[in-house]
């Protein structure tokens, strides 16, 4: 959280002449994933739904480059089942995870196309601020009673707490007046940290979001 107000208040000294200031919200979808493939690892993943707002500021000059900033607020959910284990036992974990995220998106590489598309590439940087979660664990070993337990009843907590990814925007911008803007807009953001710290631990995200901003250009000051 030091690092996002950090940047907010680089971002209040900046000179406005020529930026656009903007707000959009809508929808998103979240996919699980992990590339695990060792011994008898196995997972499967059920997409979740969302929802997404913020505030973004774009065409900040800062020396050489044009940056698009964003603040947002991420929730998102989903489901999975993973199991792993041997010859002398295993186990299984079946949960259902719904988070809530204050996102940082910084965007070096912008491209206007056509001049009425957007392309926005960069990273995102997440702070958890809630998570939900509810499933079972259970697993077997050989010459013992098998086992079970209740996530919520085992872990005080399920997330991590910082998340890392990339991020790429395409908007497509619907000019009202001089001022005033629409912009229907797509973006995708691959995650690279991993979003638990408890099994499935290599569990990342993946996520789709569909909304419209409406944008206003800022005179200079």
């Amino acid at each position: 959280m030091k690092l996002i107000i950090s940047i907010l208040i680089v971002i209040s000294c900046l000179p406005v002449f020529g930026q656009n200031i903007e707000l959009f919200g809508g929808l998103n979808t979240n996919n699980f994933y992990d590339r695990e493939n060792e011994g008898h690892y196995q997972s499967s993943y059920n997409s979740g739904s969302g929802y997404s707002f913020g505030l973004a500021i774009d065409s900040i000059r800062a020396d050489w480059m044009t940056l698009r900033l964003s603040l947002k607020f991420d929730k998102y959910s989903g489901n999975l089942t993973a199991s792993d284990g041997g010859l002398g036992g295993g186990y299984t974990t079946t949960a259902e995870i719904d988070k809530s995220l204050i996102s940082l998106g910084v965007f070096p590489l912008n491209f206007r196309i056509f001049k009425r598309i957007d392309l926005n590439i960069g990273f995102e940087i997440s702070k958890q601020i809630s998570e939900s979660y509810k499933g079972i664990s259970n697993g077997w070993l050989m010459g013992e009673p098998n086992w079970s337990y209740d996530l919520q009843e085992r872990y005080n907590k399920y997330s991590n707490s910082i998340n890392f990814g990339l991020s790429a925007r395409l908007a497509y911008n619907l000019q009202i007046n001089e001022s005033i803007t629409i912009s229907p807009q797509y973006t995708f953001y691959f995650g690279l940290t991993k979003e638990f710290i408890e099994f499935p631990e290599a569990t990342k995200s993946i996520r789709h979001f569909i909304g419209i901003g409406i944008k206003k250009r800022l005179k200079s000051t």
